[in-house]
This record gives C-alpha cells, sequence and structure tokens, in this order.
C-alpha cells in the first residue's frame, strides 16, 4: 500500500486535477473569451486610422455590451 502513496503519485493527481479543472472553466468561460476576443477586434479595425468615429464607437460599445450579456449568462445559470 505504501507503492501507492509517494509523492510522485500525490503530485501527477495534483496535476490532473489541475487541468481537469482548467478545462471545466475553459467550458464554461469560452462564450465570454469570444466577446472579449471580439471587443479587441472591433478595437483594432476601429484604431486602424488613428482615429475613433461615432460608427466605429457604437461598434465598439455594442461589442462591450456583448461581454456583459455573455458575463450575465453564465452569473444567472
Amino acid at each position: 500500500m505504501t507503492d501507492w502513496f509517494n509523492w510522485t503519485n500525490f503530485f501527477y493527481l495534483l496535476g490532473l486535477i489541475l487541468a481537469g479543472g482548467a478545462t471545466f472553466v475553459g467550458l464554461k468561460y469560452k462564450k465570454l473569451i469570444d466577446e472579449i476576443k471580439e471587443v479587441f477586434d472591433a478595437l483594432q479595425e476601429a484604431y486602424e486610422d488613428g482615429k475613433l468615429s461615432k460608427a466605429e464607437q457604437k461598434a465598439v460599445m455594442k461589442e462591450i455590451l456583448d461581454v456583459f450579456s455573455a458575463l450575465l449568462k453564465i452569473a444567472w445559470k
């Protein structure tokens, strides 16, 4: 029985638990991460010419509202 309880197996089990937790968190927050990526894409497109027009500002704000919407959906589940 003492062959099973050693530091190597403990760290291996700890690694498996962390990997499983990271996978679970990644699946839960995937939509939120996708929305945040869209915000950065919209900001990059908006600042390509160096200026932020009203239409570009509205597009960025829409993406930010989508992020908050995804966050609320996660919080209410």
